[in-house]
């Protein structure tokens, strides 16, 4: 299948801001009669990443005239393609935004009520990796990052006496 043919296939059976994300990405990186790998091109569109990566310059299209987000974008393909949303590259993409949240920025947040938003939000992420299918089926790969994610958070409850 072409990208063109492709993209008529997305044109025709989801929602108009997934096509024009969907063709905005693709014209990025494919020519109009190149043909897709079908594996390569799953692949491509389950990586959480490469809607971040590649819509981050339409995000005003997708958010003010779509009242849409990359994360509606990304379950609705993901549907349409028949991939569990609970998948490696959307727990890898929540570790590493927990990751970046260091307890020494945490701690450097001088407002108490954005600090205790930041805090209750990152325990939440947790708690939603903790739930997750795709982590729970693959401890030995991700278990090590999130117990260090829990001691970090622990770490500055305890420092802003929070426990």
């Amino acid at each position: 299948m072409t990208k063109l043919e492709f993209l008529e296939e997305i044109k025709n059976n989801c929602s108009e801001i997934l096509y024009m994300s969907t063709k905005h990405m693709y014209d990025k990186i494919f020519k109009d009669d190149e043909m897709l790998d079908e594996e390569k091109n799953k692949e491509f569109l389950t990586n959480y990443k490469n809607y971040h990566l590649y819509l981050n310059d339409y995000a005003g299209t997708i958010y003010s005239r779509y009242a849409s987000s990359v994360n509606a974008l990304y379950i609705e393909m993901c549907e349409y393609l028949g991939v569990e949303i609970d998948n490696k590259y959307t727990l890898e993409h929540t570790i590493l935004k927990l990751e970046k949240q260091t307890p020494s920025l945490l701690l450097g947040l001088t407002d108490p009520d954005i600090q205790l938003q930041t805090i209750q939000h990152f325990d939440e992420r947790l708690e939603a990796i903790d739930q997750s299918t795709h982590y729970n089926n693959n401890l030995q790969e991700f278990e090590p990052r999130v117990e260090k994610l829990k001691q970090n958070i622990a770490l500055v409850k305890n420092a802003l006496q929070l426990q």
